[in-house]
């Protein structure tokens, strides 16, 4: 006959064996995630790199906006903000002289199609 104490011991060797399987399942979880916080800060750095590599491709296959500033003469853009500098009176003339070409061009459209509208 099966003693009363055995079944206790029984289905407390039972308990610590799932114990001990769910101790080494964690170990196991515990070591991926190890393994995985060790690896996340290369990628992250790649993925930056990438990103930052991708935004310089595309700004050299942007085409570039029309200017008629100081890029078109050749002359390399400062870092700085161009609101501390004066404008030179050359460059207030050329602007001038863009300003009246353009109204020119405004004007010369606005009296064209006038006279096309039938009255």
């Amino acid at each position: 006959m099966a003693h009363p104490g055995s079944f206790r011991s029984d289905k407390i060797s039972a308990e610590e064996s799932r114990l001990i399987k769910q101790q080494e399942e964690l170990q196991r979880k515990e070591e991926v995630l190890k393994q995985k916080l060790r690896t996340l800060p290369a990628q992250i750095e790649e993925r930056k790199n990438r990103a930052r590599e991708l935004a310089k491709m595309r700004a050299v296959a942007a085409p570039g906006a029309i200017s008629f500033g100081s890029a078109a003469r050749g002359r390399p853009r400062s870092a700085k903000p161009t609101s501390k500098r004066r404008t030179r009176v050359g460059e207030i003339q050329s602007a001038r002289i863009k300003f009246f070409v353009l109204c020119l061009i405004l004007a010369t459209f606005v009296i064209l199609l006038w006279r096309t509208i039938p009255v």
